[in-house]
């Protein structure tokens, strides 16, 4: 399990080259929906608002998503 607290540590991870490190995650919806991606990464974060911009890296699609949302990352549980 991972606490919500280190959702930020996962998602903004860098390699030794500065790059962005890709994630896999589950996530909510507003409307209950459980939305999946693999290989994302995150381009963006705004700590006031508590959310994030998720680049799917095979489709190049964005999707903002907030912390809270996030149910799974890297097949491990989100917990509050």
């Amino acid at each position: 399990m991972i606490h919500y607290s280190k959702i930020n540590i996962i998602t903004e991870k860098k390699d030794a080259r500065g790059e962005p490190v890709p994630f896999d995650f589950k996530a909510v919806t507003l409307k209950g929906e459980i939305i999946s991606g693999k290989n994302v990464i995150c381009t963006s974060s705004n700590f006031k608002h508590r959310t994030r911009n998720i680049k799917f890296l095979d489709s190049q699609q964005f999707r903002k998503l907030h912390n809270i949302s996030f149910i799974e990352l890297n097949g491990n549980e989100v917990t509050l």
